[in-house]
């Protein structure tokens, strides 16, 4: 059989040959992979706009896990403003609240929300669960020290992309069935589910990862490599998020896929796992566009995509 790829949105292409040419990370030693992975932000960073002076922040720490979060505050009215917990990429080894301000910046201003950006442990010097739980306590200082920042704890919501999608899901699912805990609304990004070993048969059949092998930014072979720095077990529902038993008790989502990716069939496969148990999910794909794309200021698409962001957010918030 000839396999046929998905075609590249002409943007993209364009945007790759700005940049010198197509970046794939390689399976590569963790510093090596790490420093890789921050120079596509400091690629970017040279294209952005000023910060936005309408978005104070403020960086504390988290008692319970002594790591740092920073708390974006938007320009507002005396009235208190939702919360969220934005959770940044990086395969679970690399990324940090540095790397993704601008989004939040761009979030928190558009949609009227106060974020908590948290670092967190990274792999594979501290693998599963500890990054995890420092997103559980991260998720527990922004209810509890809501109104602290002017945000009202009874409004929170979690979002984030790639590993920080599937953390996000993760934290959701953790506090999904909890009385005054349980978030109000999703944001997942191209996330990893489900170790592809224990992919349920109904999805497995449908699994083709040889479909990626020309995806720009992450290949299969340092997704592979990150998956074993994390080192949680394959069948861990707080890890192979689309196998947990709660996903029925999730709130309302907006679920973001691209179909450049190695992450695709696996998004896909959670929310289409999300419809089937009621929840009231909702699933745009990319079509022609690599992961995390969206970092890319200046194309079209990438301001396309933090525009439905925001829009979906906001509706999600009016909805309370």
């Amino acid at each position: 059989m000839v396999l046929e790829l998905p075609p590249f949105d002409p943007e993209w292409l364009t945007a790759e040959a700005m940049l010198g040419g197509r970046i794939t990370l390689p399976a590569e030693p963790v510093n090596q992979a790490r420093a890789r992975f921050d120079s596509i932000f400091s690629k970017v960073a040279p294209l952005l706009p000023p910060p936005d002076d309408s978005v104070s922040t403020t960086d504390v720490i988290v008692p319970s896990s002594k790591q740092r979060v920073r708390v974006f505050t938007p320009n507002r009215t005396n009235s208190l403003l939702p919360v969220g917990l934005y959770i940044h990429s990086g395969g679970w080894y690399a990324g940090s609240i540095e790397n993704e301000d601008f989004l939040c910046r761009n979030v928190a201003a558009n949609s009227q929300i106060i974020l908590y950006s948290p670092e967190y442990r990274l792999s594979p010097e501290d693998p599963y669960p500890a990054g995890l739980q420092d997103i559980f306590a991260a998720y527990e200082f922004m209810h509890e020290n809501a109104s602290t920042y002017g945000g009202n704890p009874a409004q929170k919501f979690i979002m984030g992309g790639s590993a920080g999608g599937n953390l996000t899901a993760a934290v959701a699912l953790r506090y999904a069935t909890s009385v005054g805990l349980k978030p109000c609304g999703l944001c997942i990004f191209v996330p990893p589910t489900c170790e592809p070993t224990e992919l349920p048969e109904t999805y497995r059949a449908r699994y083709t990862p040889e479909m990626y092998v020309d995806s720009p930014v992450i290949g299969n072979e340092i997704l592979k490599q990150a998956r074993e720095w994390y080192d949680a077990p394959a069948a861990d529902p707080y890890y192979s998020v689309l196998l947990h038993p709660d996903i029925k008790h999730l709130p309302p989502s907006y679920i973001a896929a691209c179909t450049k990716d190695p992450t695709h069939q696996e998004t896909v496969f959670f929310y289409e796992e999300c419809k089937k148990q009621g929840v009231a999910a909702d699933l745009i794909e990319w079509k022609g566009m690599p992961h995390f794309f969206w970092i890319m200021p200046g194309l079209q698409k990438s301001q396309e995509f933090m525009r439905v962001w925001n829009r979906k957010l906001r509706a999600m918030i009016n909805a309370l």
